[in-house]
């Protein structure tokens, strides 16, 4: 659902906690997020809750942990295996790019954003989203994937 609701360009981070080169992507990740991706006012309640929708970026952004027991099988499945890995999705298209990019290669991700993404983002809401099982939790712009019902 959280790929194929909305039609705005969709990346998907993979990384484990681990991994060093992962924690130098993260940096310029969430910056690239922040810059891009929705905005939530201050608010909410709860781990992972945010309040109101204040800004609807041009681009979505989600992560989802390598290294976690549940995603072990999701991770295979997307060839996911060399990290950190970006996943970018284009609505109903489905999957568009996917890539392994670290901090040094970081200038593909924003090139692949800049080409894939709508200029001007399409009316709707944020929030968490459900995609085959694996279940999204905003975090800032950004949203934590892990499988679960």
């Amino acid at each position: 659902d959280f790929v194929v609701d909305d039609e705005r360009l969709s990346v998907i981070k993979v990384y484990a906690s681990w991994c060093q080169t992962c924690a130098a992507f993260d940096v310029r990740y969430r910056k690239l997020a922040s810059r891009l991706g929705d905005r939530h006012a201050a608010g909410g309640s709860g781990p992972g809750s945010v309040g109101r929708l204040a800004r609807r970026g041009t681009v979505r952004f989600a992560a989802m942990r390598f290294d976690d027991p549940n995603n072990e099988e999701m991770c295979r499945l997307l060839n996911a295996t060399k990290l950190p890995y970006v996943l970018i999705y284009k609505g109903s298209r489905g999957k568009v790019a996917d890539f392994q990019c670290g901090p040094s290669g970081f200038a593909r991700l924003e090139d692949a954003v800049a080409r894939l993404a709508d200029p001007i983002a399409a009316d709707g809401s944020g929030g968490g989203a459900v995609v085959g099982g694996m279940r999204g939790d905003i975090m800032g712009g950004e949203q934590e994937w892990r499988v679960g019902r």
